[in-house]
């Protein structure tokens, strides 16, 4: 058994392939019988990389789409819809996370290899994501809008309650665990990176949102509940805008360099949309969210006892959710662009990445449905019922194109470790010696694989 030692920070090809420019975007597009026959269900399960939490993350938003729209609103057309995707949702992200579970028990060496690659790693994140929707559909659909648990019951807002505290920990634990691979695992390159390196920062912006929302109803119930979710929403949101701020600096600076990232990677590029527009839509409540909290009529705090100081935090938060739906516009546009100028080059490969784009493009539904209602705008509420109808019609036609897909099991291309390994493909991990605290680059060794 050998291994070799290279500081280089690209991933190695095996004997078998030539060239990686000239081989990787041959071959590590999926399954080689997928055009001439179905794969089988331990292939697919095999290939079912968590970015498949993209499907979720879609179904997940367009249940909160049902709830958002601004006329007619009480329709029982539309409540009957949300429940069907409700309901849809609790049954794919369980068969999902089913299928993650089958997959690291048939196949327990890919948990650690997952884990260890640079960019697969990245869309465990997608799951606390889908949580979060899902839970505003518990708390504003099952219960605010059909009442099913008794209109604003103060049980079930503690079981929701739990269940967001349960998905934020979930969120912050995975985002550790990969910001911790990526300093001490994963071998970058400026070339390499991707919008995926955003993800797990990103699911921690959408996770605070849940709490903002639940605060004035917690409020009415416990407001020592109601200020706990409002400061554990703010710490959620802040920590991950600021760490998704600075990655999206260094991807705007490996665009500059290397220009958009390969087909197979540029759906990540929505990633963008769904920090700005989601951080936006969450300050923006979270202005309203403090102004049912303040001022506090206890204590010498001459700013929490100021009368004004209510008002004066939730000015700033619906500005700044306004600064960020001007940014998010930009990061909308930036999105459509570069999936449509990289797919017209290297073609379109269809699998659960193509999905990334609904979610975030929900959630601008919602941030404009939002600024409706705080700017009484015309305007914004026009603007959301475009934006909404286009996302639910998205979806659906999403949901047509891709169940024929999964069931042929023709879509299940977008495996990295799996393809990557077919490749040859031989990734240099970071290896610290702790008795000198020495950083050295391991690259294993086709034989060690």
């Amino acid at each position: 058994m050998s291994s070799s030692f290279s500081p280089e920070a690209q991933p190695q090809v095996a004997s078998k392939t030539s060239s990686t420019t000239a081989t990787l975007p041959e071959v590590t597009y999926g399954y080689p019988g997928r055009h001439a026959a179905r794969m089988p269900w331990r292939e697919r399960i095999r290939n079912f990389t968590p970015a498949w939490f993209y499907v979720t993350m879609g179904f997940s938003i367009i249940t909160v789409n049902f709830m958002v729209m601004q006329w007619h609103h009480e329709n029982i057309v539309l409540k009957v819809l949300f429940l069907i995707f409700f309901f849809s949702t609790l049954l794919v992200i369980s068969a999902f996370i089913g299928l993650n579970i089958a997959r690291y028990t048939m196949f327990p060496d890919l948990w650690k290899k997952v884990w260890d690659h640079p960019d697969e790693a990245m869309y465990f994140s997608c799951l606390p994501i889908s949580f979060i929707p899902f839970q505003n559909g518990m708390s504003e659909g099952i219960d605010l809008w059909w009442g099913f648990a008794g209109h604003n019951s103060a049980k079930f807002l503690y079981f929701t309650f739990g269940f967001w505290a349960a998905t934020t920990i979930l969120g912050y634990a995975i985002a550790f665990v990969c910001f911790k691979k990526m300093i001490t695992v994963h071998r970058h390159d400026m070339k390499n990176m991707t919008g995926a390196w955003i993800a797990p920062f990103g699911a921690l912006v959408v996770d605070g949102s849940a709490g903002t929302i639940m605060t004035p109803f917690l409020q009415e119930h416990n407001p020592s509940l109601a200020w706990f979710a409002a400061l554990w929403a703010t710490m959620t949101v802040m920590i991950g805008l600021s760490m998704a701020i600075l990655i999206m600096a260094i991807l705007l600076q490996r665009m500059f360099i290397d220009g958009l990232p390969p087909a197979k990677h540029i759906w990540s590029s929505w990633s963008v949309l769904s920090v700005t527009t989601q951080a936006g839509f969450t300050i923006l409540a979270l202005g309203g969210a403090y102004n049912t909290l303040l001022p506090v009529d206890y204590g010498t705090s001459k700013l929490l006892t100021h009368p004004a100081i209510g008002e004066i935090v939730y000015a700033i938060g619906v500005t700044f959710g306004m600064v960020l739906w001007f940014v998010s516009i930009f990061a909308l546009i930036f999105s459509i662009w570069a999936v449509w100028t990289v797919s017209r080059k290297e073609g379109l490969i269809f699998g659960p990445n193509c999905w990334a784009w609904l979610f975030p493009f929900g959630v601008f539904a919602i941030h404009t449905y939002g600024n409706a209602l705080y700017f009484d705008s015309q305007f914004f509420r026009v603007l959301s019922i475009i934006l909404n109808i286009t996302t639910i019609l998205g979806g659906t036609g999403m949901i047509i194109i891709t169940v024929p897909q999964f069931f042929r099991g023709t879509m299940f291309t977008y495996s990295y470790v799996v393809d990557d390994e077919a490749a040859g493909v031989l990734y240099n991990y970071k290896q610290v010696d702790t008795e000198v605290g020495v950083e050295v680059s391991r690259s294993p060794s086709v034989e060690e694989k």
